[in-house]
């Protein structure tokens, strides 16, 4: 799937979740954000994440030990915002 976006936190990532919602941020309703990790917890972070802000995991993968996540921008985060 094409992604708007995207944010590798393979390896040493500082403050990833700020990395993940500041470029989120800039995307328009309905656009599509990827997220590359190889920690669980980050995976399980982003889940919550995106549960609570109103943003859909459309697919989500495993090779080699990382995760990839692409992340559909949801209207709840857009309408908070105005």
């Amino acid at each position: 799937m094409y992604a708007d976006k995207t944010v590798s936190c393979v390896g040493i990532c500082q403050a990833p979740m700020l990395s993940i919602e500041g470029e989120m941020e800039t995307l328009d309703q309905g656009q599509i954000l990827q997220v590359t990790t190889d920690k669980a917890d980050l995976v399980e972070a982003v889940r919550s994440w995106a549960g609570e802000n109103g943003h859909t995991i459309e697919e989500e993968h495993v090779a080699s030990g990382v995760t990839t996540l692409i992340v559909r921008k949801g209207a709840m985060a857009t309408a908070e915002a105005k």
